[in-house]
This record gives structure tokens, sequence and C-alpha cells, in this order.
């Protein structure tokens, strides 16, 4: 057995990320950014009125009051998409809409509620201070500033603000190709009847919505019973994939097939358990530029192992800034006793509580009870050597 350290440090030495592709920026939600994002223009790019109402020369408002306000002269109007024509000079103001640019000649907005219409002009009930409801120029970017970093993935502001650039294209990573076989006699497709000594597949459909979830574009290809050939034949379907997933077989019972069938097929191990609970026997290997992941077929032990390895895999392969899932620190709510021969990854439940961030582990932590995963949104990381943890101690998490 090899520690968790190392089998993560062995891991991201085999990869390197993807090619990159151009897409349109209302397709890249979700996407890995593969090129920093440069504004070629100001954001604003002109001041702009950040309220309704008109548009004035602070010095001419500087005595204006509810009881005495300054009646000026209208000379237009500018709605949001025009520019004024005229230049402001004393005693003129010009009516404006938010986001229209502020006319040359003027230092402030006053809100329309702070005036009154007369046959006049406009009176001016407030005084205000230059700048007053103008975003200036720049005010959210200056031209030539960096506003993305390659690595990141793109949300929806993100997807704004490249879109606030004027770009209609941006450069992604592409999706991984990720394959994922369920093996095992006893396993059977869910929708069929079930017969005695036979359990219905979860594996193949956890690990394909947690393939997805990380980004890539993954494929469930069935079900391999436990016999050589049937398991060679299911392999052979995922040839071109940047990243096969196999659940079950990798431990060492006599039906336990799918080591000896990888290193049989010429896949060049990186290693083959790692000190950990639950997901001790599991097999990361490489064949060509491909990687393959052998992970426990105990629902639990399957999802928590991909998403400590299959996870920093994906996220390798896209060229994130930060790889593998995120971690935090979190107030333990109830004493936890332990096994302390090795690292522990134990399921429980993250909660906000006065102000601080509290975890209670889920009652059940055996490595079939796939409940506790639905119910779960953190692991709390026990190191190895621990035979317990107090409540009340900081202990680190792994977000779900």
């Amino acid at each position: 057995m090899i520690s968790f350290e190392e089998a993560i440090a062995r891991l991201k030495s085999q990869v390197k990320p993807l090619e990159a592709e151009e897409i349109p920026v209302l397709e890249s939600f979700g996407r890995i950014l593969r090129e920093d994002v440069r504004s070629p223009l100001a954001i604003p790019p002109f001041d702009k009125s950040a309220m309704d109402g008109y548009a004035v020369r602070a010095a001419d408002i500087t005595n204006a009051s509810e009881a005495e306000p300054v009646t000026l002269k209208v000379l237009e109007d500018i709605p949001a998409g025009q520019v004024g024509r005229f230049r402001l000079k004393t005693g003129t103001v010009a009516r404006i809409m938010t986001g229209a640019p502020v006319p040359a000649g003027a230092d402030t907005v006053v809100m329309v509620e702070d005036t009154d219409i007369t046959l006049d002009g406009v009176s001016i009930k407030k005084a205000l201070v230059a700048g007053t409801h103008v975003a200036p120029a720049g005010e959210d970017v200056e031209k030539g500033e960096q506003v993305l970093s390659a690595g990141v993935r793109i949300d929806a502001a993100e997807m704004g603000m490249i879109a606030a650039t004027g770009r209609d294209k941006v450069k992604v990573s592409v999706r991984p190709r990720v394959c994922v076989i369920s093996t095992g006699s006893e396993v059977l497709k869910p929708g069929k009847d079930l017969q005695p000594g036979h359990i219905y597949d979860s594996n193949g459909y956890s690990l394909t919505g947690l393939a997805t979830k990380w980004g890539a574009d993954a494929k469930f290809l069935g079900i391999a019973p436990d016999s050589k050939g049937a398991l060679e034949r299911k392999i052979a379907q995922a040839a071109d994939a940047d990243l096969l997933v196999l659940s079950g077989g990798v431990s060492v019972g006599d039906y336990d097939l799918v080591q000896d069938i990888l290193e049989g097929l010429g896949i060049e191990r990186i290693f083959y358990k790692v000190g950990i609970k639950p997901g001790m026997p599991a097999f990361a290997g490489m064949r060509g530029e491909g990687l393959v992941l052998g992970l426990p077929g105990y629902p639990v032990s399957c999802m928590i192992t991909f998403t400590l390895y299959a996870g920093v895999l994906i996220d390798s392969l896209l060229g994130k800034k930060e790889v593998g899932a995120r971690r935090g620190r979190a107030v333990l709510s109830e004493r936890i006793q332990l096994k302390p021969r090795r690292r522990k990854f134990l399921r429980g439940v993250l909660q906000e509580t006065d102000g601080r961030l509290v975890v209670t582990p889920f009652s059940a932590q055996e490595s079939g009870v796939l409940r506790s995963m639905v119910a779960a949104n953190v692991l709390i990381d026990s190191p190895e050597g621990v035979s317990e943890l107090n409540a009340g101690r900081l202990v680190d998490i792994i977000y779900l």
C-alpha cells in the first residue's frame, strides 16, 4: 500500500491537459477557460448615468434645497443608447435615462425624485457633490485589464464578463471522454426482473453522473460479468477514452479479475492499493495516453474513490487551476471513535450553526450504505493513526 498523498502525486504526474477548442460564449457555461481574457475596452466605455433624472453641473446646484430649489433650462432628452447633442453650460441640464452617456459639461445626475417640472424648465431640490449618480468610464474594468485567468470554471458571471468585453467566442478545454464499466456477474441492469442472488447496478449510474458533474463527456458502457473474455471485450469498447473507470473486481478474490486483466492488456500500473478507508483496493494505470481507474464495487467506496482520484484526473485533463474536490474545515458536532490503522474518509452533513460550520458524521458508515451518499454533503478527512475525534475539534472536510 502507498499513502493517499503519494497516490495523488502519482496521478498528477501522469496527466497533461487536453487540447482547447473555441466555442460560442453562450455555450461555455460549466466549461474550463483555457486563455486569459483581457478587455480591449474600458467597461463602461463612457461616463454613464446611474439613475433616471437630470444631468447637471454640480456647481449650478450648490445652494439647491427643498425650500429654495434651483430652476434650470432643459436642453434635450438623452435616452440609453444615444449621445447628447449639446454641451451643458451654466444654467442648463439634460434629461437623462439610466445607462445613457453623461453629456459634455455635466458632472452629476440628479434623481428625478429630487426634481419638479416647471414652466421654465426643471427645479432641482437637492444639492449634490460632483460625481453623484455617475458611473465613470472604466469603473468596472480598465482598458487592457485582465478580467479572467485560464483554468477557471466558466459560470454565469464569467459568461457575462466575457461578453462585456465584446467577445462572442472563447477558448475552453475539450471535455475529457470518460467511459464507465460496471463489473460483476451478480450485477443486473435496472428495469429487469431481479433474480435470486443478484443486485441492481448503481455504480454505473452514480459514476456516470459524477463524471458528467465534473465536466466530462461521460458514457456508460454497461455491465461486464466476471469472465476474462467479457471484460476484455467491454474494455475494448473504451479504446478512445481519456479515462476508463471500472467498478468492482479489483480486490484479491477468485473472481476479482480486473487488475490482472488490465495489466495483461499492457496497462502500466500507477498504483494498486492505497492506505485509506473506504476504498483501499483501487487500481490506477496508463494505457498509452489514456488513464484507467479500477475502483471498489461497494457503492460508497466506489463514489468516494472516484471523487478522490477521478476528480483530480478530470480536473487535470481540463487544465483547471485548482484540481480535485474543494477542501475546508469545520467543527465536529460529536465524538467519533476510529480504528487507527488507515486514513478515513467519513460521510458527514455540513451545516452552518451560530455563524460557524459544523459537521455531523452520518450514523451509518458502512461501505454498502448508498443512502449515506445521498444525505452527506462532505467527507470528514481523518488522519491515519487517530483513534478518536472529540466533539468541538476542528476537522478537515472535503466537499461533495
